[in-house]
């Protein structure tokens, strides 16, 4: 018996469809990281191992109901992840799901007040600007919304940085 093939990295393509299946079911979320760092840009710098999301905390159930569905199971709950309840259901706040072919979405739960004010549900946050959630980019010519470049940069200090990500900082401060 032969082991499915495991993938390294995920792809524009991957990507792309991951977030457009989120998407059109209902799941309100933001790509952020490696992923939203391209978003922003229009165009892939490198590889990324998985998809970074924000995603809003009232859509939590529905998330986890459609990544299920399409064969992904939790790999990790994060050290900052914080359990949280939502219509009596428990959830997780800051999670890795992975699909057995290796695909993997990395998850940090949100919440988003009426003024757009960020309420981040797990230990540690981020120094989130006001305008966090307003970004929109293209991953393989789709549209997505992704984190602003202000949040980008933001989620990328106050902790010593791998090369591949000082280089996402970079690119953004210096690209328009």
């Amino acid at each position: 018996m032969q082991t499915p093939c495991m993938t390294r990295t995920m792809s524009a393509e991957q990507a792309r469809a991951a977030y457009e299946l989120l998407d059109q079911n209902g799941v309100r979320c933001w790509v952020m990281s490696g992923w939203g760092v391209d978003a922003l840009l229009g165009r892939v710098t490198r590889e990324h191992k998985d998809l970074d999301l924000l995603v809003l905390l009232s859509d939590l159930p529905r998330y986890a109901d459609v990544v299920r569905r399409h064969g992904f199971q939790r790999k990790l709950e994060w050290s900052e992840n914080q359990p949280i309840d939502v219509n009596a259901m428990h959830f997780d706040s800051a999670f890795v799901d992975a699909h057995p072919d290796g695909r993997e979405i990395d998850v940090h739960v949100i919440d988003v007040d009426p003024e757009g004010a960020v309420t981040q549900l797990h230990a540690s946050p981020w120094p989130l600007p006001r305008d966090a959630v307003s970004g929109m980019g293209t991953i393989e010519e789709a549209t997505v919304r992704c984190v602003s470049r202000a949040a980008q940069i933001a989620m990328h200090s106050g902790y010593d940085l791998p090369e591949k990500h000082r280089e996402d900082v970079h690119l953004l401060q210096v690209t328009t």
